[in-house]
């Protein structure tokens, strides 16, 4: 991965590059931020960089691309490149083997290659087909870290371990990897990507220089539209007001505008039910979602945060910052005076509190029945506040 085939974070590469001009490569960093900035991306074009063997490669500002080291890391098997991820138990296991990253190296690399390196984890959960389980970074994976990083580079003057969603790190497996943070070998970089850093361990999260990765600015993510997706200049700046700064985003809008049709069809239906309240037809949408894998329950519970929020900004008047389509725009227009500044803090509480039980496998049912119950209730504090 080169830095000229990341999309924007200028500045960031600039002040990455400083870092190895400069010799002041810190051992273990945390690039963190939302889904679609490039954090991945740009771990991977620092680690070709810092290996990369071109005398020119400081004047060019990027990786040359063609060295011995460079072919390597551009099909990701450099054997100084290490990777850490969320595994879990799949039917793609030999028999009798245990989930690890080193398992699923193979699905691993193919998945970063055919998203180009835009990567989110239901993409990996649904390479795995593991949806329906609970994938972490295990014990088995973080005693590897310390025996691979054990033995001297083979090529590279540095060996790199990329740990990806360190925020799922199982508590059990922390002790292992905040030893080695504390007493890393010799000419050894941790790149960790995360983005929810109040989910990572306080006492890993101490050991990190951390590096916010920004959204994506609007001209570089429409020039990567009109070039990746094959778009318009018009209909790449509309799309680009969606995404807000996240290519991923946009890649998921272009491609699956359906999803997200349906998403706000099924959200006006439930909260329609809601408001009367019709137990039947609350029932039945609970039902739906209740069947739905964890990550698309997930995803569904999101779009309605977003979908809220656009609510109060219309009710409040400040409609110029919503980012909406305009067959959304009649609903959430008509449903705004039932979320207001009294209860969007309750609101927002209780779909992450659904997001943190589905996350830990509580039956999915019975997580937005609870849901929708809370919800009947404080749409009514706006009613009672007006009489």
């Amino acid at each position: 991965m080169l830095f000229s085939e990341i999309i924007g974070q200028q500045n960031i590469i600039k002040s990455l590059i400083k870092t190895v001009a400069e010799n002041r490569v810190a051992h273990a960093q945390l690039f963190y931020g939302n889904q679609g900035h490039g954090k991945l991306a740009l771990a991977l074009a620092y680690a070709q960089f810092i290996s990369c063997r071109s005398e020119n490669k400081f004047q060019n500002e990027d990786s040359c691309g063609t060295c011995p080291s460079c072919v390597k890391y551009n099909k990701l098997i450099h054997p100084d490149l290490h990777f850490i991820y969320p595994v879990a138990e799949s039917k793609l296991l030999k028999a009798k083997e245990k989930a690890s990253s080193k398992a699923y190296i193979k699905q691993w690399r193919e998945m970063l290659i055919e998203n180009n390196y835009h990567v989110s984890l239901n993409d990996w959960y649904t390479k795995l087909d593991i949806e329906r389980k609970q994938a972490g970074i295990n014990t088995k994976d973080c005693s590897s870290i310390i025996h691979t990083l054990s033995y001297t580079s083979y090529e590279s003057e540095y060996k790199i371990m990329i740990i990806w969603m360190i925020e799922k790190l199982n508590y059990q497996a922390a002790p292992k990897l905040l030893k080695i943070l504390e007493e890393p070998p010799e000419k050894t970089v941790f790149l960790l990507i995360a983005e929810q850093t109040d989910l990572i361990i306080a006492t890993i999260l101490s050991r990190l220089h951390l590096i916010k990765i920004p959204k994506i600015d609007n001209q570089s993510l429409t020039q990567a539209c009109i070039n990746e997706l094959g778009l318009d200049e018009k209909s790449a700046t509309n799309l680009v007001y969606l995404a807000n700064g996240s290519f991923k985003k946009a890649n998921r809008i272009h491609h699956q505008f359906q999803n997200r049709q349906d998403n706000f069809n099924l959200f006006v239906k439930w909260m329609r039910a809601c408001y009367l309240p019709d137990v039947k037809i609350i029932l039945q949408t609970c039902d739906k979602l209740g069947k739905e894998n964890r990550e698309q329950a997930k995803n569904f519970l999101k779009f309605g945060i977003e979908a809220l929020r656009n609510c109060l900004m219309i009710g409040i008047n400040q409609e110029n910052i919503v980012r909406i389509i305009e067959q959304e725009r009649e609903f959430y227009t008509k449903f705004s005076p039932f979320v207001n500044t009294a209860n969007i803090s309750s609101f927002n509480e209780e779909f992450n509190k659904a997001i943190f039980h589905i996350e830990r496998n509580v039956n999915g049912n019975m997580v937005f029945v609870d849901l929708s119950l809370t919800i009947s209730k404080l749409m009514r504090i706006k009613e009672t506040n007006l009489t």
